[in-house]
Parts: structure tokens; sequence; C-alpha cells
């Protein structure tokens, strides 16, 4: 019985997130309010089936959120409204799913064996190619981009030496994700990001283009310096019949969907947040009829879309818990006492970015979501655009948090690779330790080069 409720949470779930929409259309607190009473609803039937590391992260936040709401002058008749707030984040989440089915029916996911198994001879050069692989198509693939190029490289490197091969997937596949998630717009860090600054997309997007190229060139070398002098033993030859084609198409189809987000957030004026979450579902729908694979993308897309809404425990728990903490935050007298720091280096934008950079490091380092800790910097976010232009506090945000993802020692990705290769995940940390460290301050220096632009 129980177990039957689980598997239809969809229909309550989709049913809020019916009535957010509605809400950003017919802005009324009635409504805002009943959306948060089901948010705490949700909450509820959450809480028991999220991870151990998500059911602490949501107490202490939802404690603090009590701590901040006690000490200010908010009534009892706020707190409906408190659970509200990150909603949209959680529509956003439920929807990528059918981006990814859409995907899979087109079979792009077997582009991405054709292009990791082109000739190359040595790991230095396998290492380029798979993290400009990943950094192609993980964009549209997400976590399926990084569980396919593993599981075909662990074949691919059988007769490689054990720890070379784990330390080969875990930099290359690892680092050509979080390259990918920078410029991504389904990436809800950088979406995120976006939603507490209020910056255009369009703006941000060059600069997260440049920071994925410096790491990519610099990261590149490094695989190459590494693993270059190492042959592998077999040598695969694909055919590219039909190959460039789909790769193409690919692109096009990416190009078309960036146009389709920037036209709804800066000609339609909706936020970029709902500019992507309502333009996923039509988007993948009229690919998969324009590749005449509709009745893949529905066969593989509704039971998909089932399953991720039915299993959004973790976030709906960190997110909501997360939503009652910056509000309470927002109208609590403690506020001050963090930003005393921040007024304190407003001459110095380059210590505040230093201390954005390693406050999302350390948070991650002992297990905090880096979601969690860019919704902390939310809270105070006022401020920091007092310090920050808008793009500048985008870019560093969404780059230093993107930056720690290969270094999660329980973030997704993380976990998969270590499943996968029986590697500890402090291993793979360790690993990708220096990459965090110079992608975020490659993340810091571009966003010292926005400033010059938008100050």
């Amino acid at each position: 019985m129980v177990q039957n409720f689980h598997r239809h949470l969809y229909i309550f779930y989709s049913f809020v997130f019916l009535l957010n929409v509605i809400h950003t259309f017919w802005s009324n607190e009635a409504l805002y309010s009943f959306i948060g009473v089901l948010g705490m609803v949700m909450i509820v039937l959450s809480f028991p089936r999220a991870g151990r590391v998500f059911k602490v992260l949501g107490i202490i936040l939802l404690a603090a959120g009590a701590f901040f709401f006690f000490s200010g002058s908010m009534t009892v008749l706020d707190i409906p409204d408190l659970f509200a707030g990150n909603i949209g984040l959680l529509l956003l989440l439920s929807m990528l799913p059918w981006m990814n089915s859409a995907v899979k029916a087109g079979r792009y996911n077997k582009l991405l064996k054709d292009l990791l198994q082109a000739r190359v001879h040595t790991l230095g050069q396998l290492y380029g190619r798979s993290e400009a692989t990943m950094v192609s198509l993980a964009a549209f693939l997400n976590l399926s981009s990084a569980t396919i190029s593993q599981d075909l490289l662990k074949e691919q490197l059988s007769k490689v030496n054990t720890g070379v091969r784990n330390s080969f997937v875990s930099m290359a596949t690892l680092r050509g994700y979080s390259l990918a998630l920078l410029w991504s717009p389904l990436e809800i860090l950088l979406a995120t990001s976006i939603f507490i600054t209020g910056a255009n997309y369009l703006e941000v997007l060059p600069w997260m283009l440049l920071i994925a190229l410096f790491g990519f060139l610099i990261d590149t070398f490094t695989g190459r310096m590494l693993f270059g002098k190492i042959e592998l033993p077999e040598k695969r030859t694909v055919s590219s019949t039909g190959t460039q084609g789909k790769l193409k198409g690919f692109i096009l189809a990416l190009v078309l969907f960036l146009s389709t987000v920037v036209f709804l957030a800066n000609v339609v004026n909706f936020e970029f947040l709902f500019s992507v979450t309502i333009a996923i579902f039509p988007f993948a729908l009229l690919w998969s009829l324009v590749l005449k694979r509709q009745k893949s993308f529905w066969k593989l897309g509704l039971p998909t879309w089932k399953h991720h809404t039915n299993h959004l425990d973790n976030f709906i728990v960190l997110l909501l818990s997360l939503s009652v903490l910056t509000e309470t935050l927002n109208a609590s007298p403690y506020l001050e006492l963090l930003q005393e720091p921040i007024i304190a280096y407003s001459d110095s934008p380059l210590v505040i970015m230093l201390l954005i950079q390693f406050g999302f490091l350390f948070m991650t380092l002992v297990g905090v979501h880096p979601l969690a800790t860019m919704g902390i910097f939310g809270g105070v976010s006022g401020l920091l655009m007092e310090a920050l232009p808008a793009v500048t506090l985008a870019v560093l945000l969404s780059s230093t948090a993107i930056a720690t993802v290969p270094s999660a020692p329980y973030g997704l990705i993380v976990t998969i690779t270590s499943v996968n290769f029986q590697m500890n995940p402090y291993k793979i940390v360790w690993k990708n330790l220096p990459y965090t460290l110079l992608c975020g301050s490659i993340g810091v220096g571009v966003s010292l080069l926005t400033m010059l632009v938008y100050s």
C-alpha cells in the first residue's frame, strides 16, 4: 500500500508544480501561501526516504531557520511562505529527464561511444578526446554521459595498470563533466546563481565559456603530460560514417535550445530559471518529432520522468529547508553579523571572491552540497551585489560552486565513479583537488575581468 502510494507521488508533485507555474503568471498571496503549505507536506513525505547526508543537512538548515525565525519579527502566519521559495527549482529538476530521453531516443548516447573509440595511440591523446567528448555532450546527457564514457573506458583500458586506469578515468570524465556544467542552462547550480543575482544568462554565458575554455586547455595539457607516454594496448578504429552529421545535428540542437531560452528570457521577459524549465519539454518533444523518434521519446521519457519525480526526496529536503533558512535569515537581526565581513572587505572584491571560493570548497569537503552553500550566499546576495555587479557575482558563484563537483566526496558523480571502479571516494577527491583549485581560481580571475566591463 505504502509502496504503491510512493509510486504515484509524481501526481501530487506535478499538482504543486502546476500551481507554481500559475503563480508565475498570476501573483497571488493566498495561492503562494497554499503552495507553501503543500511544500510542507512535500518535505514531510520526502524526509523518511531522503539519504542520511540530506537528512542531516535538512535538520541543520531547519534548526538554523527556526533560530532565525524566533529571533526576528515573523509570525506563525508567515510560516507557509517560507517553504514556497524553491518550488521552481524542484520543477526544473523534475523536467530534466525529458531532455535526456530525447537525446537517448535520437541515439546520441551512441555518438559519445563513436567519438571515444576513434583512433588514438596513447593515453595522453585519449585524455584530451575523452574530456572534449564529455564537454560536448554532457550539456544534454548530464550524468548519463559520465556513466556511458566510464563503462566504455573501463573496457578500452582493461589491459592498462589498474591504478593508472582509475586515475585516468576519475580525472578525465569528472573534470570534463564539470566543464560542461559551467555553461549548460540545464545545470542547477548555474540556474540558481542566475536566479539569486537576477543576471542575464546571455551576458553570463560568454564568461562561463571562457572559464570552460581555459580549464579545458590547461587540464588537457596536464593530461597529456601525465599520460602522454603510456601506449594503449589496443588501437581501435571506428567508422566515421554518419558520426560527423550526427555531431553537427547535436550541436545545432544545442544552439537552438540555448536560443529558445535566451528568447524567452530576453524577449518574453520570463525569469531565466522559468525560461529553461518551460522550454525543456516542448523542445525535447519537437526534437524527437524532427528525428522521427517520438515513439521512443514517449517510451523512454514517461517512465523515466515518473520515476525521477517520485524520487526527488533528497532535493526536496535540501531545497525546501534551504528556502526556510534563506527567508528567515533575511528577516533576522543576525543577518547584520553575517554581513560584517562583507562590509569590511567591500573595497576589496578579490578578498570577497576568495572567501566565496574557499567557502564552497570547505563546505563541499565536509559533505555539504554546493547548492546548500549557494543558498547561504544567496541569503546575503543583496549585500554582495553592493560590492560586486550582478553578472560578476553570477559568474563567481556558479564557477566556484561547479569547480567543486569533481572533489565532492558525497557527490553523485564521485559516488558513481567510486562504485564503478571500486575506488575510495577520497582518492578521487585527492586526484581532482588541484583541478578544483585551478578551475575555481580561473573563475575568480574571470570574475575580476567582468568587473572591468560591468562596474
